[in-house]
């Protein structure tokens, strides 16, 4: 009997498994190569052999992955997205292994990695583009106001190399290019002079509409077509298929605009051309992306093709698939390990509870499960929920209950903030632009996470908080001061026994909700973790050196384990709330370290480059101004 062929897979989590599956099923034997931080975790489990590349980093060097690919006997290596899937120099380097890569050429990649390069095939290709700058770099500052000024703002400097929505940073006004142009950089991972970005026109009020297209090298075709405006920091959130409100003949025009483009730069594979669309209902393209997407579920929803299959076939020589017309409304939602209440923040750490929920029509792409650590080296997305309806209204619905029903506990999420999208009138009646994800809101104090919280400490438990509290009194209403962790909230919750058991009444509203809610113990007492947000209870009132702790406590505390990449200010210095002092990134963001009162700084605790742990104070701030720092 012969032995199945091998496919490596150069990537993680939940799309590493998504190749798999498909790949199993067409008869080829899966195995990752992954990196030491991923030993263990669930993809390899889930997949069930994996090839180490080397410790954390080692994902992102062509040569170490066609090497595992090489020892683990794979005659083809599918690059999911992200890490290397764009890269020209893993193409290469599998040609030169007699691998086949799945995905396009070296020289198509090279052309698709480069922003100048794909707009200069856009042209060629008569696809219409927005108002852009010649090339600039680093060492070109003298010339960023006059180029800023010739294409107009608001504008948005793009570095050529970047991808994935990085490196891309908008400046409203002429104050704000220079700011613009070195964070782009920075988040590009730009190190060193000579890296080249663009200015190009930022299209206030646009929508983002893009085409799954599919290529064998000379020919394309268009699979169908998606909406992800709902973005954060250039990183899209909220995807559906098939893009809204598009008359026939705008949707005609955009699928005639991405074969043109897919035709151009030779796509063997699929890939995703995308465009910005005006008000009026104008398109002009942003990027092609010459890999599998993140969104790709939705168009296999709508669709029911296997684009990974797709991609398989065509890497072997197969044909083109025929285009599907789509069938019902499809979103997806990307769930991230990240805090919305603290400037969505990254937050690795352990899984204690996860339980995925089981809905009619979701769809549910995971890359962990209960007891696993989300580790801070990669990108901090935990999985996908796909939801499928037969109209848009139904799809929303369902992807709410979803939220409701999913169980999480020990990390937080931005699950609140998908639920509270859900429920906005712009979002529910297709108004939504690129800068709708900036006016969603989450609860900043616990509601409905309290009923839960309450039920956990309820006297009838026997490890419940009266315990530690005192004696229930059966004659009359009880009571116990609870208080958030992170400070900003306090509150009692006050119980009175009824015919029908215990009530619940916190602050003097009675709560009663069935909504489901993990709670789990903590080193200090509970967390409660819901479709509302995450919550860090403790019993008793706040002490009063606790309170006046938060109200002077200046110091400025890495959240998590990253990189410095820059200070912005010396000891004595006067700063204002607000101001930003350092800044940091981690799991692939920059995160800004902003002064939480008017004062002075006291001392800096870091330099540009250092590698910093969680809590690690940066900067540290006292109230007063620099005289008084001076005479100090």
């Amino acid at each position: 009997m012969p032995l199945r062929p091998i496919l490596a897979i150069a990537n993680r989590g939940e799309i590493a498994i998504r190749i798999a599956k498909t790949a199993s099923r067409l008869g080829w034997e899966p195995v990752l190569l992954i990196g030491d931080p991923d030993i263990g975790g669930y993809a390899s489990r889930v997949v069930g052999r994996y090839q180490r590349v080397g410790p954390a980093g080692s994902e992102l060097q062509p040569d170490l992955v066609v090497a595992a690919a090489r020892a683990a006997g794979a005659s083809a290596l599918h690059p999911g997205y992200g890490f290397l899937s764009e890269r020209a120099d893993l193409s290469l380097a599998c040609q030169q292994a007699a691998i086949t890569f799945v995905g396009p050429s070296p020289e198509t990649l090279a052309i698709c990695g480069d922003k100048i390069e794909t707009r200069h095939a856009a042209e060629r290709a008569g696809v219409p583009t927005l108002p852009a700058s010649e090339p600039l770099t680093l060492q070109d500052e003298s010339a960023w106001s006059t180029a800023a000024a010739q294409v107009g703002y608001p504008l948005i400097a793009k570095v050529s190399a970047g991808g994935g929505g990085r490196g891309l940073r908008v400046a409203e006004t002429a104050d704000g290019i220079d700011a613009a142009i070195r964070s782009a950089l920075r988040e590009a991972g730009a190190s060193a002079a000579g890296t080249t970005l663009y200015l190009e026109r930022f299209l206030t009020g646009a929508r983002h509409v893009e085409v799954q297209v599919a290529g064998d090298g000379s020919d394309a075709v268009a699979l169908g077509d998606r909406d992800c405006s709902i973005q954060r920091r250039h990183q899209k959130v909220i995807e559906e298929a098939p893009a809204f409100g598009l008359s026939e003949e705008l949707r005609a025009d955009l699928h005639r605009y991405a074969v043109a483009m897919a035709r151009e730069v030779r796509l063997l594979g699929v890939g995703t051309v995308e465009f910005l669309m005006s008000g009026a209902g104008e398109l002009f393209f942003i990027e092609i992306n010459p890999r599998l997407q993140v969104e790709h579920t939705v168009t296999e929803e709508v669709t029911g093709l296997d684009l990974v299959e797709v991609q398989l076939t065509l890497a072997t020589g197969g044909t083109l698939p025929e285009p599907v017309e789509p069938t019902g409304h499809a979103i997806q939602a990307r769930l991230y390990a990240e805090d919305p209440l603290h400037d969505f923040a990254p937050s690795p750490g352990e899984i204690r509870l996860l339980d995925w929920p089981v809905l009619p029509g979701l769809r549910i792409d995971a890359g962990y499960e209960s007891g696993d650590i989300v580790p801070s080296f990669y990108d901090a997305m935990i999985g996908k929920l796909i939801v499928h309806a037969a109209d848009r209204d139904g799809a929303i619905d369902l992807l709410a209950d979803a939220c409701d029903d999913l169980l999480i506990g020990g990390i937080a999420t931005n699950r609140a903030w998908i639920r509270s999208l859900m429920g906005m009138d712009d979002f529910r009646e297709a108004r939504h632009t690129l800068a709708t994800a900036e006016q969603v809101s989450v609860a900043r104090e616990p509601s409905s996470s309290l009923a839960a919280l309450a039920s956990a400490i309820l006297p009838d438990n026997g490890d419940s908080a009266w315990a530690s509290s005192g004696p229930f009194r059966i004659v009359a209403p009880a009571s116990v001061a609870i208080h958030d962790a992170n400070g900003g909230w306090s509150g009692r919750v006050e119980y009175t026994r009824g015919e029908a058991g215990w009530q619940t009444v916190v602050d003097g509203t009675s709560i009663e909700t069935d909504a489901p809610a993990v709670v789990i113990d903590t080193d200090d007492g509970f967390e409660v973790n819901d479709a509302t947000g995450r919550w860090l209870m403790q019993l008793g009132p706040r002490s009063r050196a606790e309170v006046a702790e938060e109200q002077t406590d200046g110091a400025l505390r890495a959240p998590m384990p990253g990189t410095v990449v820059a200070v912005n200010v010396t000891t004595g210095q006067a700063v204002q709330q607000g101001d930003v002092l350092a800044l940091m990134t981690a799991m692939k963001m920059e995160m800004a370290l902003a002064a939480p009162f008017d004062g002075v700084v006291a001392s800096v605790g870091c330099a540009v480059g250092d590698l910093v742990g969680s809590r690690h104070v940066l900067v540290t701030v006292v109230p007063g101004n620099e005289s008084e720092a001076r005479n100090g």
